[in-house]
């Protein structure tokens, strides 16, 4: 599942999105600090969104927001948190499945919630067993018993071998953006596509059955190396077969430091001995 929040007080943002992260570690939550960015995010198929009525002073307030995430997607929840009851009229004009006054607490959103996490459909069940060869040694690629994964964005491909780079290590939000998006500076715009890369890098592994090939947290991602077969790996742990397959590149064509050439060239000098 995925919520969205939007308030363009990042006092309230935070601990709304707090709030989500402890009650709901498994739900992904991607905030928003006004209503035009909300809009952008709108190919995320959200589950729910927690909206500031408010939203002052944008241009398109709280209410507004609702009804047009309503026109992209008609079953998506809409949870009002706001300072004042004056808006509650509008709320159910459009809709809204819960309206709660501020300073929201962990219980409001609990009681909202217990519905909408009870009722949301099991996820499918998915084939563990699949075999899941990585290869980092020129261009990076993975195959799903034999089969090339195709991936629908060349972000989430690079978050992916970031991932495998790193090799289990955890990598945070603002890592990640840094590599990603290296000319950008860290804000909420750079955040917000970053949930946008993983969201899409989730469906992919998940629709190919190996959504256990990621470790997913709230405020980190990382590869889980027991269940694949890495050139990289196997290289570092001596493994013949592997050095001969290394010809002096890996993850050819990223520019973001990754396991430095020069060490695999002296792990293969020294296994060579």
């Amino acid at each position: 599942m995925s919520f969205l929040i939007v308030d363009n007080k990042k006092q309230d943002l935070d601990a709304l999105t707090s709030i989500l992260a402890k009650s709901y570690p498994n739900i992904s939550v991607t905030g928003s600090i006004s209503a035009e960015e909300a809009l952008e995010l709108t190919d995320l198929n959200f589950d729910a969104a927690f909206i500031d009525a408010e939203l002052e002073p944008d241009k398109i307030n709280g209410i507004e927001l609702a009804g047009r995430l309503k026109t992209f997607s008609k079953d998506i929840h809409i949870i009002f948190t706001t300072k004042s009851k004056k808006y509650l009229l509008d709320a159910f004009r459009v809709h809204a499945d819960a309206y709660l006054i501020k300073p929201v607490s962990e219980e409001d959103i609990r009681r909202e919630l217990t519905y909408l996490i009870k009722n949301y459909p099991a996820p499918l069940k998915e084939n563990a067993k699949g075999k899941i060869v990585v290869q980092t040694f020129g261009l990076f690629s993975v195959f799903v018993d034999g089969k090339l994964l195709e991936f629908e964005r060349n972000k989430a491909k690079e978050l992916l071998a970031l991932l495998v780079d790193r090799r289990g290590l955890p990598v945070k939000i603002k890592e990640a953006c840094a590599v990603l998006f290296p000319n950008a500076p860290f804000s909420h715009n750079s955040t917000a596509y970053y949930h946008v890369v993983v969201n899409s890098l989730t469906r992919t592994l998940r629709n190919a059955g190996i959504s256990d090939m990621i470790i997913r947290k709230t405020s980190y991602l990382a590869i889980n190396p027991a269940r694949i077969d890495c050139d990289a790996y196997r290289f570092l742990k001596g493994d013949i077969r592997a050095k001969k397959q290394f010809k002096g590149d890996y993850l050819t064509g990223y520019k973001w430091p990754g396991i430095p050439v020069h060490i695999l060239l002296g792990k293969g000098a020294k296994t060579d001995a």
